[in-house]
């Protein structure tokens, strides 16, 4: 996809100046014109990338949605209002294509569905929701409430994860510049001593020749991997998901975030109106972790045969007791939504926490690791020198 800037002439003759999201330059002509506008020119302006800027715009749509319906006004002339509003070139894009699905009788969520990055299943169910029920205002109020809650989280997870991440790209940096550019430097060094080298500095240029002259097939197999793994993504993800099933502190911290998503979706969409089943069905396609969807999925078929949702939980072994119990309480009492919206906003800073407490625990780790190799690269180099003294000594 491409941002195009174009100039344009209206039907009242005057020249507009804009720009447009489209596949390539004829696309995009034809855009135009669907805009009842007549391209005059049309200049590639820059590669269009899904950045956090549009995918967070979601927020201030479905809020501006919200706010425009509970004062009476059509769907129809709110999205017009939002696309006179809207600056975003991708955006622009999107909404005037939901008013002209709507103005050929079609729905809004079967034209929000052709973009399944941006509006996910949950969302789809929710639109859907209010379509059926005519309550856009609510339901637009539960998305944003969705959206805002992930944005938090999003946001607090990668700051935490700054520091490690730094960390980590400075200490493989460093260590590259060792092998490809100081070790050689050493060589030369090395073999004016004319005796043997310790073992540690032998394997080290060893591993800085094999670096130098095999460097283009290293990024040959890599790029490979790459492709191999992008292409069998599916089998990989659910052989991934068994592995790290076997590490306990990343297990624990994707079965909170999996939970975290399972009752968000569950309260939102009970929130919403939709019967237990109907909201079963919603987790299922929320869940994308192989593992943790064939559970959701396990829990749906229960409860349509007839068992409770507690019952059914209970015999999952991804979810803790407090969930069980409380779940157990929400039948009695019929405060289902309510117990749901507890369980979600518990697990949800219980995953926070782990997150914080992993992270923690890991930069140490890591500043240990870094030690440690860049200690061994320091140890190899310097081996020979300080045994200089023997050889001149010899000498």
């Amino acid at each position: 996809m491409f941002i195009y800037s174009y100039t344009a002439l209206l039907n009242d003759n005057s020249i507009i100046r804009d720009t447009i999201v489209s596949k390539n330059k004829k696309y995009a002509y034809f855009e135009i014109l669907e805009l009842r506008q007549t391209p005059i020119k049309i200049t590639l302006n820059a590669i269009f990338i899904l950045n956090s800027k549009n995918i967070d715009y979601r927020i201030h749509f479905f809020h501006q949605l919200s706010t425009l319906v509970s004062s009476g006004i059509s769907l129809l002339q709110c999205l017009n209002i939002l696309n006179e509003n809207c600056h975003l070139p991708f955006w622009k894009k999107l909404i005037f294509t939901a008013i002209r699905d709507l103005e050929q009788g079609n729905n809004l969520t079967d034209s929000l569905k052709k973009q399944p990055i941006i509006f996910n299943n949950t969302i789809i169910s929710l639109i859907k929701i209010a379509e059926n029920t005519g309550q856009y205002e609510d339901n637009f109020h539960i998305i944003v409430e969705i959206l805002e809650n992930q944005k938090k989280t999003n946001q607090h997870i990668r700051k935490a994860l700054r520091y490690p991440i730094t960390l980590l790209c400075f200490s493989t940096i460093l260590i590259y510049i060792m092998l490809i550019f100081v070790l050689p430097q050493f060589k030369s060094v090395y073999e004016s001593f004319q005796q043997e080298l310790p073992i540690l500095t032998k394997w080290m240029i060893y591993l800085s020749n094999s670096l130098i002259n095999h460097l283009s097939t290293i990024v040959l197999l890599i790029s490979f991997i790459l492709i191999f793994c992008f292409k069998f993504k599916q089998h990989l993800s659910i052989l991934f998901s068994k592995f790290i099933h076997f590490i306990p502190l990343v297990n624990r911290l994707i079965k909170l975030s999996n939970i975290n998503i399972y009752f968000l979706t569950l309260y939102s969409t009970l929130q919403a109106g939709l019967n237990l089943n109907e909201c079963l069905k919603c987790t299922t396609k929320a869940v994308h972790n192989p593992i943790f969807n064939k559970e959701t999925i396990i829990i749906h078929d229960s409860v349509i045969r007839g068992n409770s949702l507690s019952n059914a939980v209970k015999n999952s072994q991804f979810f803790p007791k407090i969930a069980t119990q409380l779940l157990s309480i929400a039948e009695e009492s019929g405060q289902l939504p309510h117990f749901t919206k507890y369980l979600f906003d518990y697990f949800s800073e219980q995953y926070v926490l782990q997150t914080d407490k992993t992270l923690k625990n890991l930069e140490p780790i890591l500043l240990l690791c870094m030690a440690f190799i860049v200690g061994t690269l320091m140890l190899a180099m310097y081996l020979p020198i300080f045994n200089l003294g023997n050889v001149i000594t010899g000498i």
